[in-house]
């Protein structure tokens, strides 16, 4: 198994996109900084129960009642790790880095 080595924790605003192929942050950038972090997005990664909260977070956001999942763009505050390298592409649409969620803070209709 390819373990992915993350670098340290941090306060993360991401815009991220979802539909129902996948999902992936588009942008972060550490909170109160107004650079972004990454340059092409991320692959979203979850610690425990975190991407099932991001999921009812964005149900929540925009009031969605159907099965299949979500669509739409939200901006996302979380406390997470951004991977320490990049990695190959490995699907359309896919990004070279990941970034970790260990802890969902916010999430709001974009």
């Amino acid at each position: 198994m390819n373990e992915t080595a993350f670098g340290p924790r941090q306060q993360l605003v991401c815009e991220c996109f979802t539909n129902f192929e996948n999902s992936r942050f588009e942008q972060c950038r550490i909170l109160k900084k107004p650079d972004p972090l990454l340059e092409d997005g991320a692959s979203i990664e979850c610690l425990g129960q975190t991407c099932k909260e991001l999921d009812a977070a964005a149900r929540k956001a925009v009031q969605w009642k159907k099965p299949e999942p979500v669509w739409g763009t939200f901006t996302v505050e979380i406390l997470g790790r951004v991977s320490a390298a990049r990695h190959e592409k490995r699907y359309l649409g896919d990004a070279t880095r990941t970034v970790l969620i260990e802890k969902l803070v916010s999430v709001r209709k974009r």
